[in-house]
């Protein structure tokens, strides 16, 4: 099987919303949803959402289905965009650490139920963000790109 190559473009809106809930989560893992589409072979992260689990660690972030279906659910009515879907997770690190192996058989786990890839962003407590995307089950190569909100 091939592995497919694919590209992460990430809005800079989408980031600014992820640093600011680093920010104010402190020391405290927090997380959400990634909202975008797929161009190509390229996932587009337009918007974050954070969805809080009020039983957060340092270590440890939970998204809660029920919790993360009823934010997309607002969300994706609040942005009215044709176009806008759910395309991936996001969590902090408040450790200077990437993606665990947990993390990323989460997104590969997640990315069975799509037909789609998916992307997962971990931002790190030194403002880092690391990315990882899974296609069908399997991690697959991703190069990063930004894009400004006016595009």
């Amino acid at each position: 099987m091939k592995r497919r190559h694919l590209e992460a473009i990430l809005v800079s809106g989408a980031l600014d919303v992820i640093r600011v809930a680093a920010s104010a989560a402190g020391h405290t893992e927090t997380g959400g949803l990634l909202l975008g589409w797929w161009e190509g072979d390229a996932i587009v992260a337009h918007y974050a959402i954070e969805v809080p689990d009020p039983d957060a660690t340092s270590s440890s972030w939970t998204r809660a289905d029920d919790r993360a279906q009823a934010a997309l659910d607002r969300a994706l009515a609040d942005l009215d965009h044709p176009w806008l879907g759910y395309v991936g997770d996001w969590h902090t690190h408040p450790a200077r650490c990437g993606p665990s192996s947990q993390d990323e058989q989460s997104i590969c786990n997640a990315s069975r139920g799509y037909s789609q890839p998916l992307l997962l962003l971990v931002h790190r407590n030194d403002g880092t963000i690391e990315a990882r995307s899974a296609d069908q089950g399997h991690l697959r190569p991703l190069t990063i790109h930004h894009r400004s909100d006016d595009r």
